[in-house]
């Protein structure tokens, strides 16, 4: 929800003082790095792969450029 910031000043500025420690307290609270990592873990599973065609083109340009590289 996008609420412009002169509109959320002024709804924080209307909330009593108790609700504005629980807000405060919420904004400091830190997410759990348990949900980050498993997050990283998740977009990591589902990312794009190599086929065996690639993995084999790059073996071979590997050792094309070492060939290359020794005899310099």
């Amino acid at each position: 929800m996008q609420v412009p910031f002169q509109q959320l000043l002024t709804a924080v500025k209307s909330l009593t003082s108790i609700e504005k420690e629980r807000l405060r307290q919420k904004l400091t609270e830190k997410e759990p790095a348990q949900d980050d990592k498993a997050e990283f873990i998740e977009m990591l599973l589902k990312g794009p792969v190599y086929t065996e065609e690639q993995i084999q083109t790059i073996e071979e340009n590997r050792k094309s450029i070492a060939k290359w590289r020794t005899k310099s």
